[in-house]
């Protein structure tokens, strides 16, 4: 789900890295597919998300996670499908659902620069299979192509509410021992930078900033990661690289909402 897939491999619509499939002129060779679809993606982004490009969430009240109360009933990939965000959720997106990914990842993304605590980072932002046992998986990409942002939106299974503790532990670990790190995607190097973003980061929950730079472009995601019993909630924006606060208000703002919505949804389908 995370880094490969957010950043754009070959695989689906993954949120870690959180590049988008179309998000600046070149952005195919930008992003993988992690939104599109198999296992493996890699994910993009770089440069170093200074703390003034963190999109505040303080003003939107920081989506409380739902994190880790009960575990709930075990969701396959098809209940998953109908709980991830669609463009009633924020209007002005459009997405095709026909583009939506199922399959979980399976093959560890390449960290060339940045050595194992960096590849830590990047497996658990994938939710890679072999590491966490993830047993469904649903993927999708929203677009909002006027202004060039995107939402890659992931909810993932994990055999049991320890190995989803686990895969966020993961995360909030990389985020100490893993500031930057770089990646290969076909003929770009990807290169991508982590800020924590405080508001975000409890039991359960785990939020950051990550900065990119594919093949000389630079975009901006901001991606909150939720621990829902065994789910694990994804949601990344993704958008031109900007500093301007006005606009990283509003994206912490809608971050903050969204990953609320969708652990509601994912509460109420375990039974919660």
């Amino acid at each position: 789900m995370g880094g490969s897939k957010a950043a754009g491999g070959k695989g689906k619509p993954g949120l870690s890295t959180g590049v988008p499939t179309a998000t600046v002129a070149d952005s195919d060779a930008a992003v993988g597919a992690d939104a599109s679809g198999t296992s493996s993606s890699s994910g993009k982004s770089s440069a170093s998300g200074k703390s003034s490009s963190k999109p505040s969430t303080a003003a939107s009240g920081a989506s409380s996670s739902g994190a880790t109360g009960g575990s709930g009933s075990t969701l396959t990939a098809a209940q998953l499908k109908p709980l991830l965000l669609t463009d009633k959720d924020d209007p002005g997106y459009t997405f095709d659902a026909a583009r939506d990914e199922t399959s979980t990842t399976d093959t560890p993304e390449k960290v060339t620069v940045g050595g194992a605590a960096c590849q830590a980072f990047i497996d658990a932002q994938d939710a890679l299979s072999t590491k966490y046992g993830t047993v469904a998986e649903a993927d999708r990409q929203l677009d909002k192509k006027a202004e060039n942002h995107v939402i890659r939106d992931s909810i993932a299974v994990m055999p049991s509410p320890d190995k989803a503790a686990a895969m966020i532990a993961d995360v909030t670990a990389g985020l100490h021992a893993c500031k930057s790190l770089t990646m290969a995607d076909d003929s770009d190097q990807v290169q991508m930078a982590f800020d924590p973003i405080p508001q975000l980061i409890k039991d359960g929950q785990v939020g950051y900033v990550n900065t990119m730079t594919i093949g000389g472009n630079q975009l901006l995601a901001a991606v909150e990661v939720d621990q829902v019993g065994s789910t694990i909630s994804e949601i990344a924006l993704v958008g031109p690289m900007t500093t301007d606060t006005t606009t990283l208000q509003q994206m912490g703002a809608t971050l903050a909402h969204l990953g609320q919505l969708q652990v509601q949804r994912i509460k109420a389908a375990q039974g919660q």
